[in-house]
């Protein structure tokens, strides 16, 4: 009996399989570890030949012959970029949302600190700031003490986190909102503040008409009001400020790369994700763009077939073709035919593989990765974990509600800080990463993320190389999101999307370690 390894050096996973026989393969075993030292390296060909060592003698094999494809890492880099703030004139949001308000009402009036109320005139509506130096008592203070005087009060805005205790102790119920530095307020001629309590949002400075009226616009200027009270929708509250002047837009706007001209490069705006979930406005960050662009190529070759022979001390045939060998293995996969396209879906790149073509497109995992740190700002590491599945809502510190609905008990409580967070699974558990959505409202924005990020480009590769493709399969690393297949066949429409199982048993991981051993086997 032959056996056979076939190795594969992935850019972020090393996988083996080891097989017998000579036309017909029987699958003996498999496994797979993080590439080491990079794909193409010697120390990725020392810890593939360990893998292979380790395997064969858990399972009591001694390997005849290896099968291996050595090619240079596809590299793709991915980045945020932080778009120019779309110009809205003299207006100004100071702030949508707030550590907690108090009131239900809207005010407009000068902003004036709020020790110096009883100086302005008894006829001008103004909005009370007070700084950090001024708690709760010090501020409903002198408040009170300008109403009582006669002074048109019409809101307060304070930066120490004490909106209620300073409504609980105010004479005149007043529109207030905490958490907002004032000294940016103080340079505004106007300010106009509105909270909304219950169930309802904003009613005033969503209304563009409304803001032209009490700000007092110019017609050039109601395109200005129409983008403020856009932004505002779906807010509970805001502080919205007039200027003199226009401010300075000082930020360079960076041009992106346009992925239809540039296959090198995939940009997604985050804006396009939020506006197919339907997100909230201000639940998720809009306000850039997430690029992956293809690598230099590499200068060096890579470590070869005679590198793997001396490192398992066996003779490695060479397979010159690794796309090849990803579509082999895909084909053993039950139910599917020899006209379907496969699509090896990895960290950096999505490769799109048919019998005569293949197109390498950079945006995949990694993007999808760097797409959810940048819309909800958590990190990275963070961002890996909540972007793979569904999350759970905390009710309680030891009562969870999934995406569905379903409420269930935790065997050990979590911290009571994460109650009403979202937690994704985590090696070490349960991890918090957003209190900014409901249950509902992640998975819109995820599944729109993983149809625009990794759909999109699917798409863009079928149209290169088999745009009239009946139906697909998904395999690598990446095909291991339980959401992909159902992102592509919505972003594709008609075509037929499944998920790779080489020879019924390996999975969707496999398809080039498989495939390599079967060419190589074939002769």
């Amino acid at each position: 009996m032959t056996v056979w390894a076939g190795v594969d050096i992935g850019n972020a996973t090393t996988e083996v399989v080891l097989c017998s026989g000579i036309g017909d393969l029987d699958v003996l075993c498999s496994a797979r570890v993080p590439t080491r030292g990079g794909k193409g390296s010697l120390r990725a060909i020392d810890a593939a030949a360990q893998l292979v060592r380790q395997l064969s003698a858990t399972h009591g094999l001694v390997v005849d012959r290896a099968a291996f494809a050595p090619t240079p890492p596809v590299t793709s880099v991915t980045e945020q970029i932080q778009l120019q703030t779309r110009r809205t004139g003299r207006l100004y949001i100071a702030t949508r949302s707030a550590p907690t308000t108090a009131g239900d009402a809207v005010g407009v009036g000068v902003p004036v600190p709020v020790g110096r109320l009883q100086e302005v005139d008894r006829h001008q509506p103004v909005v009370a700031c007070a700084t950090r130096d001024h708690d709760y008592r010090d501020v409903a203070g002198l408040v009170n003490a300008a109403i009582d005087s006669g002074r048109d009060v019409a809101a307060v805005v304070t930066t120490n986190d004490e909106a209620v205790l300073v409504s609980n102790r105010l004479l005149t119920a007043l529109p207030v909102v905490d958490g907002v530095e004032v000294a940016e307020l103080l340079s505004a001629a106007l300010v106009a503040v509105e909270v909304r309590q219950g169930f309802s949002s904003l009613q005033r400075l969503t209304d563009p008409y409304w803001l032209v009226d009490a700000f007092s616009l110019r017609d050039d200027e109601r395109p200005d009001a129409t983008l403020v009270a856009d932004q505002l929708y779906d807010s509970a509250c805001a502080v919205v400020c007039l200027h003199d002047v226009a401010p300075e837009d000082i930020r360079p706007t960076e041009p992106v790369a346009d992925p239809d001209k540039d296959e090198r490069t995939h940009a997604v705006h985050l804006a396009d994700i939020a506006a197919q979930a339907n997100s909230r406005r201000g639940s998720v960050a809009t306000d850039s763009v997430v690029r992956a662009t293809m690598g230099d190529d590499v200068h060096q070759p890579p470590a070869g077939a005679d590198a793997l022979s001396e490192a398992l001390g066996v003779p490695v045939i060479r397979i010159d073709s690794e796309a090849a060998a990803a579509r082999v293995g895909a084909l053993t996969t039950p139910g599917v035919t020899e006209d379907m396209v496969v699509v090896d879906v990895g960290g950096g790149t999505v490769d799109v593989v048919t019998a005569t073509a293949r197109v390498v497109l950079p945006g995949a995992g990694q993007l999808l990765t760097t797409a959810t740190s940048a819309a909800l700002d958590i990190s990275r590491s963070t961002a890996e974990y909540a972007k793979r599945a569904e999350a759970l809502s905390a009710v309680t510190v030891q009562l969870v509600e999934d995406e569905h609905g379903r409420r269930h008990f935790l065997d050990s409580p979590i911290d009571g800080r994460c109650t009403g967070w979202l937690l994704a699974s985590a090696p070490n558990g349960l991890l918090p990463f957003t209190s900014r959505l409901s249950g509902s409202e992640w998975r819109n924005w995820r599944l729109a993320a993983k149809r625009l990020v990794i759909g999109a480009n699917v798409l863009r590769g079928l149209a290169q190389v088999a745009p009239d493709a009946r139906g697909l399969v998904l395999v690598g690393g990446g095909a291991g999101d339980d959401e992909l297949v159902r992102a592509v066949s919505e972003q594709l429409g008609g075509v037929a999307v499944g998920r790779g199982n080489v020879c019924r048993r390996l999975g969707q991981r496999y398809a080039v370690a498989y495939g390599l051993v079967a060419m190589a086997a074939a002769g």
